[in-house]
This record gives structure tokens, C-alpha cells and sequence, in this order.
């Protein structure tokens, strides 16, 4: 089954260099991006204006999107694995950069 769900755990902050990452999950069609770490709300801010871009918009296809910057990993994890998804596996991809 395909992982519908992603967390990306950095404390690096969002650069343009990384927009080829957020195109590709973006292409995979998620269901949840969540960001968590320092500058968490830049990454969810990316993934919001690329899903929201006029020119590559698709209504048919929705992308729920959160940053956690003051809770533990194990916590926002713990949060991530516990959302539901309508169809794939309710497994949880971690990137780590």
C-alpha cells in the first residue's frame, strides 16, 4: 500500500534548493505533511503555497499540512500515526534532513 502520510524532521531552514522534495510528495498525492522542528512553519508555509500555485492547483486532490516546533518527536509522530487516511497504508514515512 502507498504511505499517505509524511513527516519531515529537520532543523533546517526551508530553502528553494528543496522544492524538487516538496514537488515529489506533492506528485505522490499525500494526504498529511506535517514539518517538525525549528523552522517547521517554512516548511509547511512551502508546502502550502506549492499546493496552493494557481498554475498546478488540483481541487480534486486535498493535502493536509501542519508544523509542530514545541512538542517532542515522539510526540508529533505519535500524532502523525494516529491520523487517518482514507485509502493507502497508515504507515508514516519519516525524512530526516
Amino acid at each position: 500500500m502507498k504511505i499517505l502520510k509524511v513527516i519531515i524532521a529537520t532543523d533546517k531552514g526551508y530553502i528553494e534548493d528543496f522544492e524538487t522534495l516538496i514537488a515529489r510528495l506533492y506528485d505522490r498525492k499525500i494526504e498529511l505533511f506535517c514539518a517538525w522542528g525549528k523552522y517547521s512553519r517554512q516548511w509547511e508555509d512551502a508546502m502550502d503555497f506549492y499546493i496552493t500555485d494557481p498554475v498546478r492547483m488540483d481541487n480534486s486532490h486535498h493535502i493536509t499540512t501542519m508544523s509542530i516546533d514545541d512538542e517532542p518527536f515522539e510526540d508529533a509522530l505519535n500524532m502523525v500515526e494516529l491520523w487517518s487516511v482514507e485509502y493507502g497504508s497508515n504507515d508514516v514515512e519519516i525524512i530526516r534532513l
